[in-house]
């Protein structure tokens, strides 16, 4: 009796059951200390995404900022410019003075609107990105990828970190200046040279 075909057809149901209940890929899940960071990170964030959409109040007669306004956001952002680091707390203040001494509520809710469809646009992207297999960390707008540091924004992640964060590209809340690098960098020099002309 011939057993080849046999064998084959058991080789291959084996082949065949094994690499179903070989589990997918999933995506790093986040540490506590990575969770910490983040929570730390968070008011940096938000004034750098504040930041990086205040030029697009020029684009409306009615959100423009004033010359008053545009004074005093001139003397913010050049201390941001200024800064070797920009510490939690500093953001937070800085964050404060613009949404609560400077702009009025018309361009405040301007500016929610615009955040949110930047929340919008990169919740798309995450999940489309999910859906052609890719995985990774959620991108900050303003921050540098891990191991890409002052060359500029939405770039391929290369470099690592370890599990401890202490990779190459490893960024410890405060210990440095989103507004100092990348496109991050000369859009804030730009919107800045639209201030001066108030």
């Amino acid at each position: 009796m011939n057993y080849g075909p046999l064998l084959t057809l058991s080789l291959l149901t084996g082949l065949a059951s094994a690499q179903q209940n070989t589990p997918r890929a999933t995506p790093p899940q986040m540490t506590a200390e990575m969770r910490t960071r983040m929570a730390q990170m968070q008011p940096i964030t938000d004034l750098a995404e504040t930041v990086r959409l205040l030029p697009e109040l020029e684009k409306n007669k009615a959100t423009a900022v004033t010359r008053t306004q545009a004074k005093s956001l001139l003397s913010i952002l050049t201390a941001l410019q200024k800064a070797a680091a920009v510490q939690p707390n500093d953001a937070k203040k800085y964050l404060a003075q613009i949404e609560d001494k400077i702009l009025t509520s018309k361009q405040l809710t301007a500016l929610d609107s615009l955040l949110l469809k930047a929340e919008e646009q990169r919740a798309a992207s995450r999940a489309q990105a999910q859906r052609s297999g890719q995985t990774g960390q959620p991108r900050i707008t303003g921050m540098p990828l891990p191991g890409m540091a002052g060359q500029g924004q939405n770039r391929t992640r290369q470099g690592g970190q370890d599990q401890a964060g202490q990779g190459p590209g490893a960024r410890q809340p405060g210990q440095f200046n989103p507004f100092k690098q990348g496109r991050t960098a000369e859009a804030l020099t730009a919107y800045m040279k639209v201030l001066q002309k108030k």
